[in-house]
């Protein structure tokens, strides 16, 4: 465990224990119920009887919002689940959890600890890490059903992320810094202590005579972070002003959502199509605009970020001046069409090794995800064991290449089989020896008749619909969280 006394065995802050560290937060003051709870009353409504999922470190900062949470759902008939994520990048995590758990149940707090399973990051650890730690929240909403997670982030980080996003040249976007809340698949991020001073949540634990761990990584220097911060603390550089670009964000951010609105349709395919005339129209927003199109592309490509804003700047010029134009940006394709600028996923930018399925990954998770935008999940009946089935894209499956499946396709499910023959390529199909079984996009009994239109009856021993499972258009980042809210046919997915 990281800085433990031996003499105690508890965690220190920073090389003292809580009882030798009382003076080191008086220059903050205690957050109790009254400011708490109008820091939570910022994000309602909540339930009646909240339940909350905490993401806790050990660290001053998760351990202060871990009881003010448990304190604050308490009072209202609710719970916390505190979670912790072991990354196992040091030695020294599976202790601190289990130290963690200790400390929670001591308060009666529920807590679990999630592992970061598969091969670890030898570059941007950081970045890495926080990106899986963030897919475990997810997954654990989904699995719980608990809509809203808790993270503690402060002012001081704040400060840290508006000043090395500023280095980079962001947009306002970014230089405003984190938002209180976001979105991920399952449920909201909440950030409650972002104009809250670390000092003062050291203040909290000092008044309730709470330890905590200190994780050396903060004090790394090979961290950009922990750079900016030591420049901070020695007055090197000051810290920005995490209200000055609030505004300009919020102003930006209300536009764009209003675009995505106004010009998008997203298809349960995972293909969207672009209303030209509104997203090109001189009278639109450029900024918006570009951050419109970039958020597009991420979603529909299935990735964690958008595209560089030159490149999506120069996409828009290209389309402006041809809307025939055909580009390949951020692992999709911008297609201009008689019906609109089609984005699809690139083919080629593909990883097109097949997935194998067997019994004993079907038990063992419930749901494949593929190309990180599409998940399948087995019926029922498919957990007896079956073999043999895989997973890759429909262009690899020879019935696609002919013509009479795509016409038979274009007959009964117009929309997708009207999408150019690339677009269709880069959809998940689910096989086995005897041929496709399902296609994300298409019920299974569209399959079934298209595949009997175009002379390829189901092979004899199948029942007429059989093992097709479910797919959901599953992005990285989903649309909606970028403010796109609804959409102009009911039956189109919201992703």
């Amino acid at each position: 465990m990281s800085a433990v006394n031996p003499a105690y065995d508890r965690p220190m802050i920073g090389n003292l224990t809580t009882s030798e560290n009382q003076n080191t937060a008086s220059g903050g003051s205690p957050l109790d119920a009254v400011a708490f709870d109008r820091l939570m009353m910022a994000f309602a409504p909540f339930e009646t009887a909240p339940e909350i999922l905490v993401g806790v470190s050990g660290g001053a900062d998760s351990m202060a919002l871990t009881l003010l949470a448990h304190d604050w759902c308490q009072a209202q008939g609710g719970r916390v689940v505190a979670v912790t994520v072991d990354h196992g990048l040091r030695k020294a995590a599976a202790d601190e959890a289990r130290w963690v758990a200790a400390e929670l149940a001591r308060h009666n707090i529920e807590h679990i600890t999630k592992d970061w399973q598969g091969e670890k990051p030898t570059g941007a650890v950081q970045e890495k890490a926080r990106q899986a730690r963030y897919q475990i929240f997810d997954d654990l909403m989904r699995d719980t059903g608990i809509f809203h997670l808790l993270v503690a982030h402060h002012a001081g980080d704040q400060h840290e992320t508006i000043a090395m996003r500023r280095d980079r040249g962001t947009t306002p976007i970014g230089q405003a810094g984190m938002s209180a809340r976001r979105y991920l698949r399952h449920g909201r991020v909440l950030r409650p202590l972002l104009g809250v001073a670390k000092t003062d949540l050291v203040a909290t634990l000092t008044a309730r005579g709470q330890a905590w761990i200190e994780d050396p990584s903060n004090i790394d220097d090979k961290f950009e972070r922990v750079r900016v911060r030591k420049a901070f603390e020695a007055g090197a550089s000051r810290p920005p002003d995490i209200t000055a670009d609030a505004s300009a964000r919020r102003e930006l951010e209300t536009g764009i959502g209003r675009l995505l609105a106004g010009a998008v349709t997203l298809h349960a395919s995972g293909v969207a199509i672009l209303n030209p005339d509104v997203l090109l129209d001189p009278k639109t927003d450029r900024n918006a605009a570009i951050h419109a199109l970039g958020q597009v592309v991420r979603t529909v490509g299935g990735a964690g970020y958008m595209p560089a804003l030159d490149k999506l700047r120069g996409a828009l010029d290209r389309l402006g001046a041809d809307k025939t134009a055909r580009i390949s940006l951020g692992g999709c394709v911008l297609h201009g069409r008689k019906g609109g600028i089609c984005v699809y996923r690139e083919f080629g930018r593909m990883a097109q090794d097949p997935i194998a399925l067997d019994g004993e990954s079907l038990t063992r998770s419930l749901v494949v995800r593929f190309d990180n935008r599409f998940e399948w999940q087995p019926d029922d009946a498919e957990l007896s064991g079956q073999t043999g089935r895989w997973i890759a894209p429909l262009g690899l499956c020879d019935v696609f290449h002919t013509k009479s499946f795509r016409a038979a396709l274009g007959e009964i499910a117009p929309f997708i089989g009207n999408l150019p023959r690339a677009a269709l390529a880069s959809m998940p199909a689910l096989y086995d020896k005897e041929g496709l079984l399902s296609v994300g996009g298409l019920e299974v009994s569209e399959l079934s008749d298209v595949l009997s239109a175009a002379g390829c009856g189901r092979p004899l021993g199948r029942d007429l619909i059989a093992s097709g499972g479910s797919w959901q258009f599953a992005p990285q980042v989903p649309l909606w969280e970028s403010g796109f809210k609804s959409s102009p046919k009911p039956d189109n997915l919201l992703a």
